[in-house]
């Protein structure tokens, strides 16, 4: 196969903690091949790659997506920095947390080597979309700032968001509505993008920061007792431009959870969100139901932003991206 004719290679990084034992992947018939590759029942890598474009390669047997595992082996971390784009998912941890020097040393290696594989792919001109935790984490690794939720909120469920100038005419969110809705489950958020200017040290050279845009806002955030601080605007989607040609797309949502049937999965997954001490049954309640008006239009983000991340490369080098053939036993025993 030639450079000009190939399937177009998205690497997805699973930042999801929570691991299946065997026993569970037993009941649920999964077969010993696809073990070394899932968490729990998040799912997230095959939840996002179910919104790709048809004839994109983003499954190998050879390459796990567990983010610990990739970045302690310096095998893995290469052939994940050899994928055309990259797709960072959410997580339990706190991208806060992390800024702030107390992740837990189980995990701080990991999270800084995934923060220089970030760099680096960003400094060899790569694309790259992070949803919640993975948009935190890759924003923070480029001079931007995390903030946190006051102590014992959790933004869980279907919230609306607005779109910016910048973001109606963005070709990965210019599609939405002007206000729309997608599903949530953070405490975490992007307080601040890097400045223009920021100079980012990467294995291919030093990069700047050219451009930096808010696509979409939320004003205040949701507490147990409705909206609270109405007068800050949280930023909710951002694009960061590099000199290398390299875009870093943020969403603090989770698109990929954005179809019928995972619409309040986020929710179901994390009762914890009911208990006294949290934000309480009758928020957990409103939080699980999935408002009628709801069109899921904002699963588009993903396969727009592997559209268009296609479409640069194809401009940029001349190559001719072929379909590939997906693993469909991935897709018949994990999303159910």
């Amino acid at each position: 196969m030639t450079e000009t004719m190939r399937p177009l290679a998205a690497g997805i990084v699973d930042f999801n903690l929570k691991r299946m034992s065997s026993e569970e992947t037993a009941v649920h018939g999964i077969p010993d091949t696809l073990t070394q590759h899932l968490g729990d029942w998040r799912q997230y890598p095959p939840n996002i790659a179910h919104h790709f474009p048809e004839g994109i390669l983003w499954f190998r047997s050879d390459q796990p997506w567990f983010f610990t595992r990739v970045m302690a082996d310096e095998k893995l971390t290469q052939t994940l920095k050899k994928n055309d784009i990259l797709i960072l998912s959410g997580s339990g941890l706190s991208a806060h947390g992390f800024q702030q020097g107390k992740a837990s040393e189980e995990y701080r290696p990991a999270l800084e080597r995934s923060q220089e594989v970030i760099r680096d792919l960003l400094g060899e001109g790569k694309w790259i979309l992070g949803i919640c935790f993975g948009g935190q984490l890759a924003v923070h690794a480029v001079g931007g700032e995390i903030g946190r939720l006051p102590q014992g909120v959790t933004e869980a469920g279907w919230l609306t968001h607005e779109l910016t100038t910048e973001g109606k005419e963005d070709d990965v969110f210019g599609h939405l509505p002007n206000v729309f809705s997608a599903p949530h489950l953070h405490n975490d958020f992007v307080a601040k993008l890097p400045r223009i200017g920021t100079k980012i040290a990467s294995s291919s050279g030093e990069i700047e920061v050219t451009k930096a845009d808010v696509l979409a806002i939320r004003h205040g955030y949701q507490d147990r007792d409705g909206l609270a601080n109405g007068e800050r605007s949280y930023i909710m989607a951002s694009v960061i431009e590099f000199s290398s040609g390299a875009k870093l797309y943020q969403i603090q949502p989770h698109p990929e959870m954005a179809t019928p049937e995972k619409a309040n999965f986020l929710v179901r997954m994390n009762q914890w969100v009911a208990n006294d001490s949290e934000m309480g049954q009758q928020y957990y309640d409103q939080a699980l139901a999935v408002p009628n008006h709801v069109d899921f239009s904002v699963a588009q983000t993903i396969s727009n932003f592997v559209v268009a991340a296609q479409r640069n490369l194809e401009d940029l080098r001349g190559i001719a991206f072929m379909k590939a053939t997906l693993v469909q036993d991935l897709f018949q025993y994990l999303l159910k």
